[in-house]
C-alpha cells in the first residue's frame, strides 16, 4: 500500500477494543467510552504531539520538529543538491514500528495488523495540520505499508509552493 493525500475511511475497530466492549457485554460502547474507561486521558495528551506535531521552517522547507536536527538537515542539503523534496521526505520519515518498538504487536492483541490504520488516520492528520499552517505551499502526505513487511506502516510528507490560480 502507498498512497498520497490519505483517506481514512471504511476503518475497522481493533481486535483489543471488540474484545473490551465484548468483555463489557455492551456492544455500543465506542472508542471514546474506552479513552474514560481505561484512563486514556494521558496517552491521548501525548498522542496529541503526534497527530498535530510541531513543525520546523528551515531553508524553505517544513520539517517535524521531532525529527529536525540542523547539522544532519544541513547534510542532507548538501548530500541531495538542495532538492528540497527529497530531503523532506528523508526527514519526515516516520516508522511506525520503531515508534511503537516497547508495545508487543503481535500479541492476543494483535496491534501490528492496526498499524496501517493508525498510519491513515496519521496522515490525514498531518496533512490538515501542515497545509493549515502552511496555506502557500503545496502538502503532500505519503502512507506506505511495505509489501516485504521491512518497515512497516510508514508516514512522511514534502512541500512545495503553491500554485497560483492565475499559473
Amino acid at each position: 500500500m502507498s498512497r498520497s493525500k490519505p483517506a481514512w475511511s471504511g476503518r475497522e475497530l481493533p481486535a483489543f477494543f471488540r474484545r473490551w466492549r465484548t468483555d463489557w457485554k455492551e456492544e455500543e460502547l465506542s472508542p471514546d467510552n474506552y479513552l474514560d474507561f481505561e484512563g486514556g486521558l494521558r496517552f491521548a495528551l501525548a498522542a496529541a504531539w503526534l497527530f498535530c506535531p510541531e513543525t520546523v521552517d528551515y531553508r524553505g522547507c517544513v520539517f517535524l520538529k521531532e525529527n529536525f536536527r540542523q547539522n544532519i538537515v544541513d547534510d542532507w542539503f548538501t548530500r541531495l543538491e538542495g532538492d528540497g523534496r527529497r530531503i523532506e521526505l528523508v526527514v519526515n520519515h516516520v516508522e511506525l514500528w520503531d515508534m511503537f518498538s516497547n508495545t508487543p504487536l503481535t500479541d492476543n492483541d494483535q496491534l501490528g495488523e492496526d498499524l496501517p490504520q493508525l498510519a491513515l488516520a496519521l496522515g490525514e492528520c498531518w496533512q490538515g495540520v501542515v497545509s493549515a499552517r502552511y496555506p502557500d505551499r503545496e502538502i503532500t502526505v505519503e502512507v506506505s505499508d511495505e509489501e516485504d513487511g521491512s518497515y512497516g506502516p510508514t508516514v512522511t510528507f514534502w512541500t512545495c509552493p503553491a500554485v497560483s490560480a492565475g499559473g
